[in-house]
């Protein structure tokens, strides 16, 4: 019995079919990997390693409504294939985002992130490498962490009545 995808010698246009076939296949390998892909980090703040069981809540458009979770590999590391979108936007999830309160709904610009990297703000420690083209790097504690301060803020001063 011959094989379904064979065709006999005497089929030149299933030959064409089959070799069509397989250069749209390729063609479709190749869109894919040309999409630009950026990779978030998310380095736990504490202890400058890398967080392996995050999910971060990732944006490629403007709302944040679109967001999905995207879970970190064992490195703390995400890949996002952005397609034509300019912005990425981050939301932490399962630990708690060392970000200043003014970056939480940055809009982060896709082609910074592929042309210098962005490291992002990070009030959780003095940690701040700097990032590689491609490259976003998040700050992030468990939610259980509590800084410890060197000394206590400063009383408010009295009022003149």
């Amino acid at each position: 019995m011959p094989h379904p995808f064979a065709a006999p010698a005497s089929d030149p246009f299933g030959i064409l079919l089959r070799a069509t076939a397989l250069l749209l296949a390729l063609a479709s390998v190749r869109a894919l990997a040309q999409q630009p892909t950026i990779h978030i980090k998310v380095i736990n703040a504490v202890t400058n390693q890398p967080i392996a069981d995050e999910r971060l809540n990732v944006a490629i458009r403007t709302n944040q409504i679109g967001s999905v979770a995207m879970a970190t590999d064992k490195t703390g590391t995400i890949d996002v294939v952005t397609g034509k979108e300019g912005i990425v936007r981050i939301l932490a999830n399962m630990y708690a985002d060392c970000r200043p309160r003014a970056e939480l709904y940055t809009n982060y610009s896709v082609a910074t992130i592929l042309k210098t990297g962005i490291t992002t703000g990070n009030l959780c420690s003095t940690a701040s490498p700097a990032a590689k083209p491609g490259l976003l790097i998040l700050f992030e504690t468990p939610k259980t962490y509590i800084p410890s301060y060197p000394a206590p803020p400063l009383p408010p001063p009295p009022h003149s009545n």
